[in-house]
């Protein structure tokens, strides 16, 4: 063991020479680096996400405070304020009577008066009387002058009655109006060679009426609204006819839900007495109709939309025997709110001809004149309206309708003579012919207030007429226009001016056709306040002193002028 020790020991021994004697060796040796020392540090391991630590514990903080109060002594005491009251502007007292009294040429004489009660807050009541009277000579065609003679008066007495949830009205009239057939056809000296085939030459008219009506107002409009009415009418026509015309009218009106059920109704009944025939000169007959109309009605509004449906029903009984049914529709949509509104509608209606229209349409037509019912099948019309502005609006709309035994008015220049004359006759009193026909309106009706002192209307329509069996249609314009302005100069002083355009109208000539000249008829006028109670106005009326017919062979005055006051006290 010993001996391993010391061998090993040995042979270590000569393995730490050799090796220094190996560096002693190496010392003297010359070293070359031949490439550059390239240092390497590796990378540090990072934590790639950072640590969340959900913490479950939960804590609900809690409050607790006490203030104690105490009073802070002052010593100032406000001064005692009244208590502030609205007190509205007082009543400007209001007149009850106003009358206006007026003059101009061709012997114009005019007058009116009314009176109306004070304010109160249960009844109206007032009273008006009216005259106006002509007689200046006209012009004939054949060059003859002839006075009209032409004068109406009106005098009537109305009121209301105001109660809780409704109103009562009423009104009594009488009106007269006269004048003469001053026309006379354009032949020269006809008067001379013929006898007149109606023999009278001047006409009389007297209405007398009175009006009832009463209507509820109730606030919540899902309770009935409904009103009756009773209206009665007695015209005279001071030769042969006597007419007697009867109205009860009712309608009544619900809400349900989004929209309105309504019904009206109404019973006409009329008597014309002394109707000439001119099959059979000299006899006469009467006329009585009894007309019923039924009108049911639904109609809703549902946003920018607006609806009514409807039915229109007539029932005629008696010596005009007649039962037709007539859509009742309309609808309007508003494109754009407060600017532009569409509209659309479909109805008819039967129009009766009674006598007492007839006159008042046409005063120089003869006396007893009998015009059958005209039957209006259908009317579809349509359009847009709106405002550009807060004071401007328009409409533009256009219509179409069939209707059966339209009339127009032509002259009675044939036919038998007078029971005590046989010889030739002429005549300058009116008849009517029937056609069926179709009609095109197309129209515009502007309304402008350019600033607080112009204000302008206007309104323009153009009619198309397809006939059956007449050549024109007659008496029948093709164009109409109507422009009205009105400019405040001052607060006292303003001004108005209008025009009047009626197209030419075919009348017939025996075999031959006329035209009537269009009417341009430009008006002024003036009003200037002198102070509440005084006011002086003057207009004038046809400026261009035209020479035009409304009728044929009945020309109308050319520049005339009213001047006048009015009181109000």
């Amino acid at each position: 063991m010993f001996k391993k020790i010391i061998f090993t020991v040995a042979i270590a021994g000569l393995a730490c020479s050799v090796s220094y004697a190996q560096e002693e060796r190496d010392l003297n040796k010359e070293v070359k680096v031949k490439t550059a020392y390239q240092p390497k540090i590796n990378k540090s391991k990072r934590i790639g996400e950072l640590p969340v630590v959900q913490d479950t514990a939960t804590f609900t903080p809690s409050f607790s405070y006490f203030i104690q109060t105490k009073p802070l002594a002052v010593g100032f005491s406000p001064a005692l304020i009244p208590a502030a009251r609205i007190v509205g502007e007082p009543l400007q007292s209001i007149n009850s009577h106003a009358l206006t009294l007026a003059g101009g040429n061709y012997s114009t004489l005019f007058g009116d008066y009314r009176f109306n009660n004070q304010r109160s807050k249960i009844s109206d009541f007032g009273i008006h009387i009216r005259h106006y009277s002509t007689n200046g000579k006209l012009e004939l065609e054949n060059g003859r002058k002839a006075k009209p003679d032409w004068k109406e008066q009106l005098a009537e007495v109305y009121g209301s009655v105001y109660l809780d949830e409704g109103k009562i009205s009423g009104k009594v009239y009488y009106e007269h109006k006269g004048y003469d057939f001053f026309g006379f056809p354009a032949e020269d000296d006809v008067a001379a060679n013929y006898v007149d085939l109606f023999p009278y030459t001047e006409q009389v008219q007297n209405r007398f009426g009175l009006n009832a009506e009463f209507l509820t107002a109730f606030k919540d409009e899902e309770k009935l609204n409904f009103g009756v009415g009773l209206q009665y009418e007695h015209f005279t026509d001071d030769i042969y006819v006597t007419e007697n015309d009867v109205l009860i009218s009712a309608e009544a009106k619900i809400r349900r839900g989004d929209g309105f059920w309504s019904l009206k109704s109404s019973f006409d009944y009329f008597a014309t007495d002394g109707i000439t025939s001119m099959e059979e000169l000299g006899s006469m007959f009467e006329r009585n109709t009894l007309v019923w109309n039924l009108n049911p009605q639904y109609s809703l509004k549902t946003g920018n939309l607006n609806l009514k449906l409807g039915l229109n029903t007539v029932l005629a009984m008696g010596d005009d025997s007649e039962a037709k049914l007539y859509p009742d529709i309309a609808v309007d949509f508003e494109a754009i709110d407060g600017i532009m509104t569409l509209f659309a509608g479909l109805d008819g209606d039967l129009k009766m001809n009674n006598y007492n229209d007839i006159i008042a349409e046409n005063p120089y037509v003869y006396s007893g004149l009998n015009v059958v019912p005209s039957n209006q099948k259908y009317r579809l019309f349509g359009g847009v309206k709106g405002s550009l502005s807060s004071n401007s609006s328009f409409k533009l709309s256009a219509e179409y309708s069939s209707v059966d035994d339209q009339y127009f008015f032509m002259q009675r220049n044939a036919g038998a003579a007078n029971a005590d004359y046989f010889g030739p006759t002429y005549s300058n009193k009116f008849d009517v012919v029937y056609d069926d026909i179709s009609l095109l309106r197309l129209g515009a009706e502007v309304s402008v207030g350019w600033t607080d002192k112009l204000e302008l209307n206007s309104s323009v329509w153009f009619n198309k007429y397809t006939l059956d069996k007449q050549a024109e249609a007659w008496h029948k314009p093709e164009f109409e226009m109507n422009v009205n302005a009105t400019y405040a100069f001052t607060n006292d002083l303003d001004f108005q001016a209008g025009v009047n355009i009626l197209g030419e109208r075919p009348v017939s000539m025996g075999s031959t056709v006329k035209t009537l000249d269009a009417v341009y008829d430009l008006s002024i006028g003036a009003n200037y306040r002198l102070n509440k109670h005084f006011t002086a106005f003057g207009k004038v009326n046809n400026l261009f002193a035209d020479k035009y017919y409304q009728w044929d062979g009945y020309p109308s005055q050319r520049l005339n002028f009213l001047l006048g006051v009015k009181v109000v006290f």
